[in-house]
């Protein structure tokens, strides 16, 4: 009789904690920093940052950009693979056009060459502010 009861305890718990997962799920937003605050100890987590782009480029191959994102505080890169850049331009959107505009974009902290930088999560993290 006491196992039926630990055992009924043990689902119901397992059962409200999922369902507090899921409803909770919607409202956990990535952590605002600006960019003078990302340090290594960020290293895989994920951003969210705001700035003006100053500046576009793109890989050799063509596949991949790079935005020059400064905040006020600093500046930093943020890397667009392939995958979100064609994401991002089957909108009709040229990655070119962020150029000189205010973007939100969300991404993980990466470090390349000794320099930190973000890689957008998805076609869907990148917002043009103004």
């Amino acid at each position: 009789m006491e196992d039926k009861k630990i055992f009924r305890l043990a689902l119901f718990t397992t059962i409200l904690g999922l369902v507090g997962m899921i409803f909770s799920a919607n409202y956990i937003t990535p952590q605002e920093v600006q960019i003078k605050d990302m340090d290594r100890g960020m290293l895989d987590k994920e951003v969210s940052v705001e700035g003006l782009v100053t500046g576009v480029s793109q890989s050799q191959k063509g596949g991949t950009y790079f935005l020059e994102l400064m905040d006020g505080t600093g500046k930093t890169k943020v890397v667009i693979f392939e995958s979100a850049a064609s994401e991002i331009q089957k909108t009709s959107v040229n990655i070119e056009n962020f150029n000189k505009r205010r973007v939100r974009i969300v991404g993980k902290v990466t470090e390349y060459q000794g320099s930190l930088e973000v890689v957008l999560k998805d076609a869907s993290s990148l917002k043009i502010i103004t």
